[in-house]
């Protein structure tokens, strides 16, 4: 039992009962306590219950801060790739495989950055023959039948001009029909030409992410006058050297699946003057990367064309030989710009006259009555 004032139990806030009313002291009932002064009350210490010695208790020491990572740089030159830093690696994009053949050939076969773009485009373009090698067959298959494919088009563009559009209906189904039975399908072409571009496009987009993100080593990886790669060509020799080379792949047609001789001359003309220019306003402005790259694609497209010409390489990947036709003196003549003036005119002129449309029809009549049947 504790015997405690009551002012201090007042003070303190306890609650005791009075066992005696005569005497001015309360009897509280604390068997854990124990009093310490006139004052005070001792209860249990943080020892007694805890275990611990506080006084006794000694703070640790900070952990150490991790040691700081290596940065791009020390990653790219100790041959780490550092395309996930870069945000330059996703599963889902092709151009994402592209840098890492990049970077494998760079850092395998200690190249510098312009031959790894060399390397790996002659590389590509070698896994994808299959591509050129489909278009000049689609090329020796059309100039088998020119002749009778001219014919054709002259017959739409007779009825283009004379807005005759049923006439323009029935030489579309004779037209089908006949390429059907000699088995050319222009839809292998439209084939080519997606290859080729989604083969390209793949290939574009992988360079220039890597110039624009300044990768590593692309700053210096350059040769001759084009040190920088991710700088454009200072004296546009890279820009126009890609120009040419393409007005002669768009020539030769080994990437289109025709050639020009069997392109209209409008096409003709877009394809081997118009394209060729608008490439080499935009690859003005490319990073020099690109137009290493550009340049090399053309170049192993000439060097395609020039291989398909020998006939033991035609027999070895089993191209028929090209069809070479006698050509009328007066088309042989005509440049390609005045047959595109010409065909623009006849096209687009103002509607012919009763007397010409019946000139039309008898010289139609006499042309049908000659000419041998189309065969079937």
């Amino acid at each position: 039992m504790l015997s405690v004032p009551a002012r201090s139990v007042a003070r303190l806030g306890l609650r005791g009962v009075a066992r005696n009313s005569r005497s001015s002291t309360l009897r509280l009932t604390l068997p854990s306590a124990t009093v310490c002064g006139p004052n005070q009350i001792r209860f249990l210490s943080t020892e007694q219950i805890f275990g611990t010695n506080v006084a006794g208790f000694e703070i640790p020491a900070a952990p150490l801060p991790p040691p700081p990572m290596p940065s791009i740089e020390e990653l790219a030159a100790s041959g780490e790739s550092v395309l996930d830093e870069l945000g330059l690696l996703s599963w889902w994009k092709p151009s994402s495989y592209l840098r890492l053949a990049l970077e494998a050939v760079h850092v395998h076969l200690d190249l510098p950055w312009w031959g790894a773009i060399v390397a790996t485009t002659v590389a590509l373009r070698l896994a994808c023959i299959y591509v050129p090698i489909m278009s000049q067959r689609l090329v020796a298959k059309q100039s088998a039948f020119k002749p009778e494919l001219e014919e054709f088009k002259n017959r739409m563009n007779d009825a283009r001009a004379e807005g005759n559009n049923l006439l323009m209906q029935q030489v579309l189904l004779e037209q089908r029909d006949f390429m059907k039975s000699k088995d050319i399908k222009l839809g292998r072409q439209f084939i080519v030409m997606i290859a080729n571009g989604g083969v390209f496009m793949t290939q574009f987009f992988a360079i220039r992410r890597m110039a624009q993100a300044n990768y590593p080593g692309f700053a210096d990886g350059g040769a001759l006058w084009f040190t920088d790669l991710t700088a454009c060509d200072p004296y546009y020799l890279l820009p126009v050297i890609s120009a040419v080379t393409l007005a002669a792949v768009m020539k030769v047609g080994v990437e289109t699946g025709t050639s020009s001789e069997q392109m209209s001359p409008l096409m003709r003309l877009g394809m081997t003057y118009g394209l060729p220019l608008v490439v080499l306003a935009s690859s003005s402005q490319f990073a020099s990367a690109l137009c290493v790259y550009w340049t090399t694609s053309n170049v192993i497209s000439l060097i395609y064309a020039g291989m398909f010409k020998v006939p033991a390489v035609r027999a070895l990947f089993k191209i028929p030989p090209v069809m070479h036709h006698p050509v009328k003196p007066s088309a042989a003549k005509a440049s390609a710009w005045k047959q595109a003036i010409s065909q623009y005119k006849s096209t687009r002129g103002a509607a012919p006259s009763l007397s010409s449309l019946r000139e039309k029809d008898a010289e139609l009549f006499k042309k049908a009555g000659r000419a041998k049947p189309v065969a079937k």
